[in-house]
């Protein structure tokens, strides 16, 4: 039995918690969103673009890659779909399409489509729109890959219906790198990942999904982006069956670092400099090419550079980390509907961004590990709509 990485462990815990960040500062970009403060900053953009943007999905999905190598080391690949649907099609369909995506679905229809219904005028709506969700697929263009887990709004709850698809596609190729072959061919490019530049080997799929894909697609969560995030996530099954790969991406913890600043340096010299469109629809050019590729370059750095600290100063297990490690999934899937009904309020209030965006982000926190403790943790059939291992009852003696 392979000694549990605890690296991977803490890692999840500081995505999560870079994702909870990101969306309590959402309020005060200047981008869109379901609800938007009064004063809104390019700055904040700007800061959460180069410390938070660039990494946080990515990252997520490669710990996910990783987890499904374990979860495949003592399951079979039926048994594997079966834990799939239930760490993340059962949140989905359960407590996030009954409970928790209604009122994000109402701030972006109060904010974006000019609605006055009241939250509960509008509730009614919200449910009778669930069965054409569910059976039909008009809400949804081919181009977003979320028609085929069908679900009209899926707030930020996609990540739950992205990870269930890739599994789902991807289980035949894990199996297969489950195999004597397979694992000779992990050995063959982990040996290339501790030559000098030979972590960059995976930049190659990355760039060609997003330079042969997203001219074609408008908007966030295309075709484009489902591929890009499926590489991280078989990065991460394939890093975590051999020890070679953490070893390579160590190696090169200093020249990523370096290239995740420079790679920033450049985006923000496309889209303030030469107008990039960015994430939106862009046409096919060599302004477009490059774009890609320094993308891709500075995103795979920026994670690289965080598995290498996590590999060298991640690595003992603390009480902290086994409460954490299992409140990951309740803390993601609670997350942005209490950061958006704290939000809801305190936007109003005649105060700068920094200090509310603290209160929202204090506020959130306190009440996410608040439900969590008191509504999910010790009950077995709330922990199951949430995706989490049943508590084993104690043993009489």
């Amino acid at each position: 039995m392979t000694e549990r990485r605890y690296d991977i462990d803490w890692l999840r815990v500081v995505a999560i918690l870079g994702i909870f960040i990101m969306h309590s500062s959402r309020f005060f970009d200047i981008g869109s969103w379901h609800l938007k403060n009064a004063e809104q900053s390019f700055t904040v953009l700007g800061v959460r673009f180069f410390f938070i943007w660039v990494w946080v999905m990515e990252l997520l999905f490669l710990l996910s890659g990783a987890a499904s190598w374990f979860s495949l080391r003592s399951r079979n690949g039926g048994q594997y779909l079966v834990e799939r649907v239930k760490r993340l099609l059962i949140p989905l369909y359960g407590v996030g399409m009954i409970v928790l995506l209604a009122p994000q679905l109402w701030f972006e229809l109060v904010t974006n489509r000019g609605l006055s219904d009241t939250f509960w005028q509008f509730l009614p709506q919200y449910f009778a729109g669930l069965p054409r969700d569910i059976i039909g697929f008009a809400p949804h263009a081919l181009q977003y890959p979320s028609f085929l887990v069908p679900f009209g709004f899926p707030g930020h709850l996609w990540f739950l219906q992205w990870l269930f698809l890739i599994s789902l596609i991807t289980l035949p190729l894990l199996l297969y790198l489950k195999s004597e072959k397979g694992q000779r061919l992990i050995g063959k490019l982990a040996g290339v990942c501790e030559r000098p530049g030979g972590v960059f080997i995976f930049v190659i799929p990355m760039a060609v999904f997003l330079i042969g894909l997203r001219f074609l697609f408008r908007g966030e969560r295309t075709w484009a982006d489902f591929l890009y995030y499926m590489t991280f996530f078989m990065i991460g099954y394939i890093m975590a069956a051999n020890p070679k790969f953490t070893e390579g991406f160590k190696k090169h913890r200093w020249v990523c670092l370096a290239l995740w600043i420079a790679g920033a340096g450049g985006i923000f010299f496309f889209i303030l400099v030469l107008g990039y469109k960015f994430p939106d629809y862009e046409p096919f050019s060599l302004k477009y090419v490059l774009f890609q590729i320094v993308y891709s370059i500075m995103s795979w750095s920026s994670v690289i550079f965080l598995l290498s600290l996590g590999a060298m100063y991640m690595r003992s297990p603390k009480k902290v980390l086994t409460y954490s490690n299992e409140a990951v999934l309740p803390f993601y899937i609670f997350h942005q509907t209490v950061i958006l009904c704290v939000g809801w309020f305190v936007i109003r209030w005649d105060m700068g961004i920094l200090p509310k965006f603290l209160i929202i982000a204090v506020i959130s926190f306190v009440l996410i590990g608040g439900l969590y403790e008191g509504v999910v943790r010790h009950f077995n059939w709330v922990r199951f709509l949430f995706g989490m291992r049943l508590k084993k009852k104690p043993v009489k003696e």
